[in-house]
Parts: structure tokens; sequence; C-alpha cells
């Protein structure tokens, strides 16, 4: 399973965060994140402020999605991390 994380682009900050952290990261916009494109990552952060535009609520995919609402860089990165560890 790939070591990249997909990073909602409106999240410069928690991308710049995850890489500095050893994550490979790529930004991408909300309308990007469909299920085929997302099976390329380890991990998927969105804003949370667009969880069910598009029907990323319903989404069909196994790779982990986290919503990035209410939580600091350093929360999110360990809940990366931690998907990650458990995807080996």
């Amino acid at each position: 399973m790939p070591q990249r994380v997909a990073v909602e682009r409106d999240l410069s900050a928690i991308g710049e965060h995850l890489a500095e952290n050893g994550l490979q990261v790529e930004r991408l916009d909300i309308t990007d994140m469909t299920p085929e494109r997302l099976q390329d990552y380890g991990a998927v952060v969105i804003s949370g402020q667009s969880t069910n535009f598009m029907g990323m609520a319903d989404l069909k995919t196994r790779v982990p999605v986290i919503e990035a609402a209410g939580k600091t860089a350093d929360e999110i990165t360990s809940m990366v991390r931690e998907h990650l560890q458990l995807l080996h």
C-alpha cells in the first residue's frame, strides 16, 4: 500500500506539516478525489467542510479518510501514521 498521503489543497499547512514529518504529500482538489484516484494513497486528509460535497461522506474506498476539522497538525500526523502502520 502506498505511503503517499493525499491532502485537500485548502489544507496547505497540514500538508507542509506532514511533509516535514517525512510523509510524501500530494495536494488535491476535492473534485479530484475519486475512489479510483484515491487508491494510489495510503491515507487522505480532508478539511471536513466539504465532507458531504460530491458524496465524500459515502465515498467507497479502502483508503482511510481523515477529517481535519477540530484537530491539530500533530494529531492529524499521528492519525495518518497510525493508519499507514495498520496497512502493513
